[in-house]
């Protein structure tokens, strides 16, 4: 049995600039033709996955949601992954258990994978490189699985700095891990 994560203190992350701190700010219109040109392409790959118009919206609010939390790191490569340095998030559409197109559950050989929901459900990072610190940005009881080569040990960084060596891979807990009070990750 792995110790099971409760925790309760609160993850905290920079807020993405409203629009009152860009009044007056001028805008190069040809410099914001390639997001226009990606918009569609996203767009285009929601509708060959089944979305309306209504779960797209809402999904790519959740992928902007995630962009601005990890800023200049972030970059949109599908309609539902962000790359990452070292790892990929992949977002469910609000109300869906798993990222559309994705085996969502599936955590590959050498990476370790946390998920926002319990049972491997929500949105998830999967995370490959080691080294690389990874903020977690959940606040949900949710689950991990360890599957990077055997005996390697994440360690996991609290908000209130402690920190704690997770159990070696291959290794998993499905249920009751509180993201709340993991400020990051490193997966090896």
């Amino acid at each position: 049995m792995f110790a099971v994560l409760t925790l309760t203190a609160t993850l905290m992350f920079g807020t993405p600039a409203s629009a009152a701190d860009t009044a007056g700010v001028k805008v190069d219109t040809a410099k914001s033709r390639p997001a226009k040109v990606a918009s569609a392409r996203f767009a285009a790959e929601g509708r060959a996955a089944g979305l309306d118009a209504g779960q797209a919206r809402a999904l790519q609010g959740e992928v902007n949601l995630y962009l601005a939390k990890y800023g200049k790191a972030a970059r949109q490569v599908s309609f539902n992954t962000i790359a990452l340095k070292g790892a990929d998030i992949h977002v469910a559409v609000p109300g869906e258990a798993h990222p559309r197109g994705i085996a969502g559950t599936y955590c590959a050989y050498k990476w370790f994978c946390a998920y926002e929901y319990e049972y491997q459900n929500g949105s998830d990072i999967h995370m490959y490189d080691c080294g690389v610190t990874w903020y977690i940005p959940w606040f949900t009881t949710g689950s991990w699985v360890n599957n990077q080569t055997p005996g390697t040990r994440p360690l996991l960084t609290f908000t209130d700095g402690s920190t704690w060596r997770m159990p070696g891979a291959y290794a998993q807990q499905l249920s009751g891990v509180g993201w709340s009070p993991v400020s990051s990750i490193v997966p090896c």
